[in-house]
């Protein structure tokens, strides 16, 4: 396999055009990317809305400018993304009505994006279609693909570049292996289908004396959660590891009688073989994937909060490869020096060249990447080329078609804010101004 191109822009700005939702667009168009699509295809835009409350996703202008790059172009574009597991008791995009008001609030929706917001898996997460991986999936043989990423003529993943939980990292591989999968589908890619489940310890539950217990009850969608004066009774045959009532033991109730069963080496490939299922619905050319590498947390973007970054932000990848992408984010990432106040400093991973994220989750983190090139979808061999910046008057006028100052001026020719005041009286003359010139309007 020929050596992955992924296009580079940095973090720094200090002058218009610097924007980072302006440099995300003169990659997308400097790719040549576009060109691999015609008038009218619909596409998908698959990025992530962000959880209640957390504050790490990519602000909606990011996404908005790539929107109007697609349209220019004549196509059809939709913001989307999926409906959850849930994944904890208060996650707020269970079912398509909860995603799409948690997306309006974090400031995703048609009015702001200027086309259609969409949970691409339906009202409940069963509007998909199965891919048959014909024998290249590492752990999976079969797929659910959200139908409105399935259906789309083409997607751009527009993914944020982080830390994660049970992932290990998230990029451009979970953005569509797990983004692109239905709720069903992330039950497969989970491990539910393969009979997988959390790690139960009854002798740890302390029963009702534990504030949680009611919650812990509710949050279980199959119903399969009781808690006793004697402790905790799980039915493990009706557990589709939605991983609610995991993360409420450990981060909320702190007992640890449930918790994730998180073997990344199989999460991994299963992500990988699910990202390549959503790619088997498209043309060849009809992916691409942009990771900001920016507010590099050390969790995803599910949880409704965001803790500092561990590194600062390395800028913008992409590349017709997610697997190199994502490699390359991961390299960039582990050269950097890590920030002080983060988990980067907690773990010790401050030096340039430690594997951040793998010192900090304490295992490795690369399983998403080995499933991606064991199964074919890519290649950890790249080479980055970096995007000059595009400073001309044509693009200048590209974002801001407008001088905005110069409507001020037959306003003021009419009505001065100036106008008939002793400019003089309103302040003291700044020290080492000899002769000062008050405006005379």
């Amino acid at each position: 396999m020929d050596k992955a191109k992924i296009w580079f822009m940095d973090a720094r700005a200090n002058r218009f055009l610097e924007s980072t939702a302006i440099k995300g667009r003169q990659i997308l168009e400097h790719s040549g990317w576009l060109d691999n699509l015609n008038s009218g295809d619909i596409v998908a835009v698959k990025t992530h809305m962000g959880e209640a409350y957390n504050v790490g996703y990519l602000r909606p202008v990011i996404v908005r400018t790539l929107v109007e790059a697609l349209k220019e172009r004549g196509c059809r574009p939709f913001v989307t993304d999926t409906t959850t597991m849930p994944y904890h008791p208060w996650i707020s995009r269970t079912l398509a009505i909860d995603h799409l008001e948690t997306a309006n609030r974090n400031g995703f929706n048609q009015g702001t994006m200027d086309c259609p917001v969409i949970i691409a898996d339906g009202w409940l997460g069963t509007d998909d279609v199965i891919v048959d991986l014909e024998g290249r999936g590492t752990h999976l043989n079969k797929q659910f693909v959200a139908r409105a990423i399935a259906d789309a003529d083409a997607f751009i993943s527009v993914a944020h570049f982080k830390g994660h939980p049970a992932g290990g990292y998230g990029g451009a591989l979970k953005n569509i292996g797990v983004g692109g999968a239905s709720k069903r589908g992330k039950m497969n890619l989970h491990g539910a289908l393969a009979g997988d489940k959390p790690v139960i310890d009854v002798n740890l539950c302390p029963g009702r004396e534990c504030d949680w217990w009611e919650t812990c009850q509710d949050c279980c969608p199959e119903g399969g959660i009781q808690i006793t004066d004697k402790g905790l009774e799980v039915d493990q045959e009706s557990c589709v590891y939605c991983f609610a009532c995991a993360n409420l033991c450990i981060n909320m109730a702190g007992k640890g009688a449930i918790q994730r069963f998180d073997h990344l080496p199989a999460l991994g490939r299963r992500i990988a073989d699910s990202a390549l299922a959503a790619m088997m619905t498209k043309e060849e050319g009809k992916a691409f994937f942009l990771n900001y590498a920016i507010d590099i947390s050390p969790s995803c973007d599910c949880y409704g909060w965001t803790d500092t970054p561990i590194v600062n932000g390395l800028g913008i990848l992409a590349s017709l490869d997610p697997v190199a992408v994502d490699k390359a984010c991961i390299e960039m990432m582990n050269q950097a020096p890590g920030l002080i106040n983060s988990e980067a400093e907690d773990f010790d991973a401050l030096a340039p060249g430690s594997k951040k994220l793998n010192m900090i989750k304490g295992k490795d983190v690369e399983a998403q990447i080995y499933g991606g090139v064991e199964n074919g979808l890519g290649t950890t061999d790249y080479v980055i080329k970096e995007v000059p910046l595009d400073r001309s008057q044509a693009a200048i006028a590209k974002f801001y078609p407008e001088i905005r100052a110069k409507k001020l001026k037959p306003m003021y020719e009419r009505n001065h804010p100036l106008s008939n005041l002793d400019t003089a009286s309103f302040g003291k003359t700044t020290e080492g101004v000899e002769n000062p010139k008050y405006p005379k309007k």
